[in-house]
């Protein structure tokens, strides 16, 4: 199981360039607004030292990480959810992701057009957030109209819980908060259903210039103490040079990057930060050949986990041992963890924890 991002922004903030990057895929990146007007999709595995080291243990025939599913959707811009620009397509192309990636630009470059001929970065995000504001509140407005149609000739079926989540939904877009900022209680899956941008976690990538992102700038640090007001994270990312950087062999990458004083790559810390705002946990099965990496929401249980790996496994579930990733290494695996009493044999209820490792036993 993997997890889907959308990469959004204005025109010309980046976006391409970003999802070049992470998906080591050819994707436009031209000079004019709209220039990706279908969304370009890109499935990446996710980087994990530890399936190496759990390999040289278990020395396994195949390695298969988790997955990050990448969409490079068209730049928005004022209006969207009106239909300005590519507003409808945009926003149908959103809907169904679990995270947004928000890029924005910091970098200043005559040859490269601003939408609003202004490299203001606070700016575009206000932009960005009340166009989504804006496209949940006609959602909502919408269903509530059509529930209360309901109740008023008195249709049975008509959900009034839905419609008090439906009323306090209204009130906090109305007001231009976002809904994931706001304390209502409700369920991810339900809103993702109806469509809501806005309860959807997101991270704010700054796309700066070079010597920017070296040395620090006035745009990036408006856009961190704007964006810390609100509790999100903002990741500084020179998204050219790190492409530019990506071409090299690894060994003269890493020294590249390292010659600059980068010790993770941007990108490394986007995947790491998406994971984190999704409470995604990592868990992994070497089971005969293969060694795989799965990806569970925090809190899950080991029949949870069986079901994602695969249905028939989960209707015959046993029970599973399992052992920490610390254990399994500290211990040479399986074998001498068991002996050492780090292995646990537990039942479906069981939660799985962040890197376990797993043996499930099934009928």
């Amino acid at each position: 199981m993997g997890f889907t991002c959308g990469i959004v922004g204005l025109p010309n903030a980046g976006k391409s360039t970003l999802f070049n990057l992470i998906t080591k895929a050819a994707a436009p990146a031209e000079n004019y607004p709209f220039c990706t007007i279908d969304p370009n999709i890109g499935i990446v595995n996710v980087p994990d030292e530890n399936l190496l080291a759990i390999a040289r243990i278990t020395s396994p025939e195949t390695i298969t990480p988790t997955t990050l599913k990448v969409f490079d959707i068209a730049g928005l811009v004022k209006g969207a959810y009106k239909g300005e620009g590519l507003g409808n397509q945009f926003l149908g192309q959103i809907r169904g992701v679990d995270a947004i990636i928000h890029v924005v630009r910091c970098f200043q470059d005559n040859n490269v057009s601003h939408v609003y001929n202004e490299i203001n970065p606070v700016a575009d995000m206000e932009i960005i957030l009340t166009e989504l504001v804006m496209a949940d509140l006609e959602i909502v407005q919408r269903r509530l109209d059509s529930l209360r149609k309901g109740l008023r000739v008195g249709k049975k079926d008509t959900p009034e819980t839905e419609v008090a989540l439906l009323v306090s939904l209204e009130n906090t877009l109305l007001k231009g908060i976002e809904v994931i900022d706001a304390e209502i209680d409700y369920d991810q899956n339900v809103l993702k259903s109806w469509g809501i941008l806005t309860a959807k976690p997101f991270v704010i990538v700054a796309n700066a210039g070079e010597e920017d992102f070296l040395h620090g700038s006035r745009l990036i640090d408006e856009l961190t103490s704007w964006a810390a007001a609100k509790g999100k994270r903002v990741i500084p990312l020179c998204a050219k040079f790190e492409q530019e950087a990506s071409e090299l062999e690894e060994e003269e990458r890493e020294d590249f990057l390292e010659s600059v004083g980068i010790t993770t790559s941007g990108t490394e810390t986007l995947i790491s930060s998406c994971y984190e705002l999704l409470d995604l946990i990592t868990f992994y099965t070497p089971v005969g050949k293969e060694l795989r990496a799965w990806t569970l929401k925090n809190g899950s249980s080991l029949y949870e986990a069986a079901g994602l790996i695969h249905t028939d496994i989960q209707k015959g579930f046993i029970k599973a041992e399992v052992v920490s990733l610390h254990d399994f290494l500290a211990h040479g695996g399986f074998h001498s963890a068991r002996e050492t009493g780090r292995v646990l044999t537990e039942g479906k209820e069981f939660i799985v924890r962040n890197q376990d490792i797993i043996v499930i036993h099934f009928r």
